[in-house]
């Protein structure tokens, strides 16, 4: 299952686009139900656990990003 996924996915991360460097694809799974999503680098799978697949709070997190886009520092 993981190799036909990482076919499908052309062997990167399905958030992110980047190939795995050291470590191979983490397999990403719905928390609730254990279900396998896709695969994930390392830097993209912790992000989403640690918002707790929270839809909105990503949703929070990418208008203020946009929003501030363009800030100059």
């Amino acid at each position: 299952q993981y190799q036909k996924k990482l076919v499908e996915q052309r062997g990167v991360c399905a958030i992110c686009g980047h190939p795995p460097k050291k470590k191979r694809l983490a397999v990403d799974h719905e928390h609730k139900t254990g279900a396998n999503r896709g695969l994930l680098c390392w830097k993209c799978n912790y992000g989403l656990g640690l918002w707790n697949d929270n839809i909105e709070r990503y949703l929070t997190a990418a208008a203020y990003l946009e929003k501030y886009k363009n800030a100059i520092s």
